[in-house]
């Protein structure tokens, strides 16, 4: 371009004054177009950051070992037949998950449980009995939190699905846990206990959606 425009200069210093005027306004006009299209150019922006969006889970049951609230867990959650079943804080847990009428029905932690769900891609609301206690939970996942009331207190728990992190307050306690992909497992405290468990098949998306049953 450089080059191409000195060529053009010299040239026109051999032109009569009139046609040299002419020939250097069009030069002027060509370098100031060469400019603007140059300054037009922009990189490409990066797209805006996209909410943790869950992969999808061929397997089909899974289970929940280890030890919390000073208690072995052994839970089986079966996604054929929609029951969660074993046993944790020293009771049995049989429940059953009715997504037809969006219940979930049964026992766990030597209580009844009677619970309502709504569920959309981006939230769920769970509300009922549980624990012995009134249930409203709301878990919004774009926001990674989950807010609500149980086991006679308030719950508030923020985490990030990426990050394997959940932190917060649930059960009068506060709640701070770490969740390791490749392994599975689950660590950390909450209701004033030490937690060591293993997700196999799970992950920490089932963890957080069925919260109320890990609260003592």
């Amino acid at each position: 371009m450089r080059k191409s425009l000195l060529a053009a200069f010299a040239l026109s210093s051999l032109l009569p004054l009139s046609a040299q005027a002419q020939s250097i306004e069009a030069l002027s006009a060509a370098s100031s177009a060469g400019f603007e299209t140059a300054s037009a150019f922009k990189l490409p922006t990066a797209s805006p950051k996209k909410a943790a969006v869950r992969p999808a889970i061929p397997y089909r049951i899974g289970t929940v070992q280890g030890g919390m609230n000073g208690f072995p867990v052994d839970l089986s959650f079966d996604k054929r037949q929609w029951t969660i079943q074993g046993a944790m804080n020293g009771h049995p847990v049989d429940v059953i998950i009715n997504h037809e009428n969006r219940m979930i029905v049964g026992g766990a932690n030597g209580s009844p449980v009677d619970l309502r769900f709504e569920w959309a891609p981006e939230r769920i609301l769970t509300t009922g009995g549980a624990n012995q206690s009134p249930v409203k939970l709301e878990v919004v996942w774009a926001q990674g939190v989950l807010e609500g009331f149980a086991n006679h207190s308030p719950v508030r728990l923020e985490f990030d699905i990426e990050a394997g992190t959940v932190k917060g307050t649930a059960n009068h306690a506060p709640v701070g846990l770490g969740y390791d992909k490749v392994s599975g497992e689950l660590k950390g405290a909450m209701n004033h206990a030490p937690v060591r468990v293993t997700l196999v098949n799970l992950d920490l998306f089932d963890f957080i959606q069925y919260f109320f049953l890990f609260l003592k």
